[in-house]
């Protein structure tokens, strides 16, 4: 735009310049052209006059009357300043004005020049123009004054010089009109590259020149595409940055210059924030060209698996976040599984072999001795046969989607009934076992057999944990529309790595204190509360004991 402007103002100037070369040019040309011109006019009047007076002396001759009478103005219309002399140079004849030129010496200087029989044109002399004519009758002498020239001179030169000024100033208002005919279309265009460089649907509904109607047009559609196109690229950018906001997977790229393309929300998050040492190290890694690598980061509690790859044609490079904690503690557990289970499969099954190689080889003699080592190897397959059924159960419930059957239960008369099988259980273990209820609870919706099982696998905890002298609670209690069943125990406590992992496959809370069990049982109670439509809940202290409660809903009381 700068540069149309700037090449309309010279052309412009040029211009102008042009005109006032030209006009000049014509208003000194003019000034010669019309002294010259009344110049040719004085002398052809004054030739004219010098022809009628010397035939006119032809016919008077001598006779100075006639011929003063004839030079005014019979033959001078035009002013015309004549002097008639005779053969021997005598004034004859003069018009009225030509005195002062009829002197002897300036006379004598005119005549001088003249040649016989020939009209001759004489040297202007002074302001006056001279013709003249030597006869045998006499001479004639005819001048024209230029003063009447020079002021028709100096007239046309003032008309041209009117004319020419007016000229160049309609010039000038032509000029402009003209480059405002050119630069407000111009213009109007500019304005609506600008206002559509700026993301705006423009439309020029303004009447152009016929010459640039065409360009209008196009500039509109050119215009709607640009607006259509604009507009798919907006609604695809939203849409990969909804779907990319989406994931729980953290997404982090960059240009080749190393410049942040696209970053989610999850990708900060997962690292800790953006401030975090974990971030720095995964853009740093991002930055290095053709990076391709897979790296596991320690994110707080959080474990997290950073896929490199570098995008097509070299533009940049993309990390991909994934949140593995869960994974990565799944493989722990199912390693830990893995150890376990042998563990608890080897340990009975050695001592089955000792005693079976010690009975095959007859190293028991007495039948007291045998029945013993019966009873040993009895209980081992008991104990095997329980971490085998623990296996199935939990196996059970977690691939199974069947719902347990739900009917109303009396909780007082099951809480009674547990009481009074693990009572004798506790006794053996040194720890007393005590009943919390009150007289009267409503029933409950829920599985007897599910109920009593896990009431059970908690009661075995409690007991398992609680050292010699020690108490575990069983209680139930009204709470709203809902009754809590809980176990309390003053065991050992858990402490809160413990309580998060209580529920977890063949996790043992106390290996070092030598209780057994397969790991399995609090992971198979979670399951059947959670079938069960409940959870439990555990509050635990090292040293304060632990309690376990879960609620289950009050059955609706018939009319």
């Amino acid at each position: 735009m700068g540069k149309l402007r700037r090449y309309t103002r010279t052309m412009m100037a040029i211009l102008l310049v042009y005109m006032v070369i030209v006009v000049g040019a014509l208003y000194f040309v003019s000034g010669a052209l019309a002294r010259e011109t009344t110049r040719t006019l004085a002398a052809g009047e004054a030739a004219r006059s010098v022809q009628a007076a010397a035939a006119l002396l032809e016919r008077a001759g001598a006779d100075t009357g006639l011929l003063r009478e004839a030079v005014n103005p019979v033959i001078n219309p035009s002013d015309v300043f004549l002097i008639i002399l005779d053969a021997q140079g005598g004034v004859l004849a003069l018009s009225d004005g030509a005195a002062a030129y009829a002197d002897g010496d300036a006379l004598a200087a005119l005549t001088a020049r003249l040649r016989e029989e020939e009209l001759t044109q004489l040297p202007a002399s002074g302001n006056v123009l001279w013709a003249g004519l030597r006869t045998e009758a006499g001479t004639v002498l005819a001048g024209k004054t230029l003063e009447a020239s020079n002021r028709a001179a100096f007239s046309f030169r003032a008309l041209l010089r009117t004319y020419a000024l007016s000229a160049l100033g309609l010039t000038v208002v032509a000029l402009f009109l003209l480059a405002w005919r050119i630069m407000q279309p111009v213009d109007t265009l500019v304005s609506a590259a600008q206002r559509m460089s700026d993301g705006e649907l423009v439309e020029i509904n303004e009447k152009l020149p016929v010459e640039l109607r065409p360009l209008g047009r196009a500039f509109n559609r050119m215009s709607h595409r640009l607006s259509r196109s604009m507009g798919e690229l907006t609604y695809e950018r939203d849409t990969l940055s909804r779907v990319l906001e989406s994931l729980d997977e953290g997404v982090l790229a960059v240009d080749r210059a190393g410049d942040i393309l696209r970053e989610n929300q999850a990708a900060a998050r997962l690292l800790g924030g953006q401030n975090t040492a974990e971030y720095a190290r995964v853009l740093s890694l991002l930055r290095k060209t053709g990076v391709q690598e897979d790296l596991l980061l320690q994110a707080g509690e959080r474990t997290v698996l950073a896929v490199f790859r570098p995008l097509a044609a070299g533009a940049g490079a993309l990390a991909v976040l994934r949140d593995v904690t869960e994974h990565e503690r799944l493989e722990r557990t199912r390693r830990e599984y893995v150890a376990n289970i042998s563990h608890e499969l080897r340990t009975p099954l050695s001592s089955m072999r000792g005693i079976t190689e010690g009975l095959r080889d007859g190293l028991v003699a007495s039948e007291e001795e045998r029945r013993r080592y019966y009873e040993l190897l009895l209980g081992e397959v008991k104990r095997l046969s329980r971490l085998v059924n623990d296996l199935l159960e939990l196996s059970n419930l977690q691939s199974s989607p069947a719902a347990f059957s739900i009917e109303p239960v009396d909780p007082l008369e099951t809480l009674y009934e547990l009481h009074g099988r693990t009572r004798t259980l506790a006794r053996e273990k040194g720890v007393e076992l005590a009943l919390e209820a009150p007289e009267t609870l409503p029933e409950v919706l829920t599985n007897e057999d599910r109920l009593q099982q896990v009431l059970t696998i908690l009661l075995d905890n409690a007991i398992k944990f609680t050292p010699a002298g020690g108490t575990v609670t069983l209680s139930a209690l009204q709470e709203a529309r809902y009754v809590r069943f809980s176990v309390r125990d003053t065991g050992i406590g858990m402490d809160e790595y413990t309580q998060r992992h209580a529920f977890d496959r063949f996790h043992q809370a106390d290996a070092s204190r030598g209780a057994k069990g397969s790991g399995l049982g609090l992971a198979i109670a979670r399951e059947v509360m959670q079938r069960l439509g409940t959870r439990i809940v555990v509050r635990s202290k090292p040293g304060e004991g632990s309690e376990f409660s879960f609620l289950i809903r009050v059955a609706e009381e018939k009319d």
